[in-house]
């Protein structure tokens, strides 16, 4: 009987051959906060947050007006374009929470937030 050696396949890494990309030079405009991030001050985040609240409320008002139209014969198209604007204004928010270490572009993306869920009350009221 014979032995045979048998031949890898496949090669084996071993974590000192791993080539590690170089870290970006400049960060990421929409990020999650990494952990050697400083904080974004207390009045900062409160403000956002308020922001975010009130354009929260505005959307849940926006939403049970929506319920009553619907059951009081609303056409196809009413909630579709309901729902498009409320996720604007709401991907809106996210972006703005995410770039919260940027100085200006929160403020513009609460702003411009502020736009689709105006343009949600019109559509809401106006029906």
């Amino acid at each position: 009987m014979t032995a045979l050696e048998q031949v890898p396949t496949t090669r084996v890494v071993t974590p000192t051959e791993i080539v590690r990309r170089p870290a970006p030079t400049e960060p990421a405009v929409f990020r999650f906060p990494a952990p050697d991030d400083p904080p974004p001050g207390a009045g900062r985040m409160l403000a956002i947050a308020v922001y975010s609240a009130g354009l929260g409320l505005c959307g849940v008002a926006v939403g049970l007006y929506a319920v009553l139209a619907v059951f009081s014969g609303a056409p196809i198209w009413y909630l579709p374009a309901l729902a498009v604007l409320t996720l604007a204004s709401v991907a809106l928010v996210v972006a703005a929470f995410l770039a919260i270490h940027q100085r200006a572009l929160p403020w513009l993306l609460l702003l411009a937030a502020a736009a689709p869920m105006a343009a949600d009350v019109y559509l809401a009221v106006t029906y």
